[in-house]
């Protein structure tokens, strides 16, 4: 038991190491969501790296046990194996929590707002916002000047963006 113990503590490292990835690699990004769904991100990920500290505990107090530091002929304690089925389980219960967490990851982008730049074939280009109810085959972007319809077959390049 004890050896089965001491691999699953080395998943475990790598899903803390995970959960620790996952958090640097969200620095410094702008959150695509509502402020709810930050928050909510933000409870799951603690709560993922709460569940992953306690989990290794578990199990940890298992695989390397200090009581008596298990000299000849010492046995492990009566809970042992369910501390580590509980800690096995609150390894995957951490895994489920992170994957919550990076959900708010895909939420979409709001970047480009309602204004669009559009490029044709020959060069020419427009900037402004979606006009619905244009003729098939064709768009419509309201800009500054006015309305302009742009056949989609000349389409050369567009592209959402914050202001024209």
């Amino acid at each position: 038991m004890i050896d089965s113990a001491k691999g699953w503590h080395n998943i475990q490292l790598a899903v803390m190491g995970f959960i620790g990835l996952c958090g640097v690699l969200r620095m410094g990004e702008t959150p695509a969501g509502p402020q709810w769904l930050m928050w909510w991100s933000t409870a799951m990920s603690i709560l993922a790296f709460g569940t992953s500290l306690l989990s290794m505990w578990m199990v940890g107090s298992v695989a390397f046990p200090l009581y008596g530091f298990m000299g000849e002929g010492q046995q492990l304690p009566d809970n042992a194996p369910g501390r580590l089925k509980g800690g096995i389980g609150l390894t995957f219960a951490a895994i489920i929590l992170m994957v919550l967490a990076s959900l708010a990851g895909w939420w979409p982008s709001s970047a480009g707002g309602d204004q669009v730049e559009v490029r044709d074939s020959q060069g020419a280009s427009a900037c402004g916002a979606w006009v619905d109810g244009a003729p098939a085959g064709s768009v419509w972007i309201r800009t500054d000047e006015g309305t302009v319809t742009v056949n989609l077959r000349q389409i050369a390049d567009l592209r959402p963006v914050s202001s024209c």
